[in-house]
């Protein structure tokens, strides 16, 4: 891992790449607060589209995100808990639209969250990790900005690219890139999209620093 320092427009910056995944994420984090004075993190990088109000290529800044990683997978005759937050019937998506799957059920537990703040050793049930409301407001003025529309002369889509602040996303270590999963996940989360690290960096950044991240749909 290499930590690259800088100035931009006269303030320090530091920029490294974390690599795929809640736990590269969630190291790559905890090392820059170890070894340096953070005020801030920006963290960027590409989603899967979960919404069809979405196109490939908008950017979309989430107020907040859901780790769906977290799952009890179930036998056909097994029973989804009740303190799960949600629950997929693997058996809803058969074709033909018949009889059991012994993929069974896939129950999506909450985060749990130890805080300072808290009761010690208590974990805190945790489903949505909310980025810094300070500078998710200072996105917002970003709305409206003009994006660049071809990426070269032969990848120029008809739709022009937008930025859109304050939606949700989600982050599992699953890129999402089907379209029936895509679909539950909208109609039961209320999301626009899936990533892989978001947030486990919005986690991480509770108590030590200000947050926020920025997704390009794919």
């Amino acid at each position: 891992m290499r930590f690259r320092v800088g100035n931009v427009h006269d303030k320090r910056v530091i920029y490294v790449k974390c690599g795929v995944g809640l736990i590269n994420a969630a190291a790559t984090k905890q090392q820059m607060l170890d070894v340096f004075n953070i005020r801030g993190i920006i963290h960027f990088g590409i989603a899967g589209n979960i919404n069809n109000s979405m196109s490939i290529r908008d950017v979309t800044i989430p107020k907040e995100f859901a780790n769906t990683g977290t799952w009890d997978w179930l036998n056909p005759n097994g029973t989804v808990d009740s303190t799960d937050i949600a629950g997929l019937e693997v058996k809803n998506y058969n074709v033909p639209k018949r009889g059991d799957n012994l993929l069974g059920h896939i129950g999506y537990n909450f985060e749990q969250f130890y805080s300072s703040s808290g009761k010690p050793n208590t974990p805190q049930p945790l489903v949505w990790s909310k980025v810094n409301q300070h500078w998710l407001h200072v996105a917002s003025k970003l709305e409206g900005m003009e994006l660049q529309l071809c990426v070269n002369s032969s990848l120029c889509p008809q739709n022009k690219p937008k930025l859109v602040v304050g939606l949700r996303g989600l982050t599992s270590n699953i890129f999402v890139d089907n379209a029936a999963y895509s679909e539950f996940l909208f109609q039961t989360f209320k999301v626009s999209s899936s990533d892989m690290e978001s947030s486990a960096v919005v986690m991480a950044s509770f108590l030590a620093t200000y947050n926020s991240c920025m997704r390009s749909l794919l």
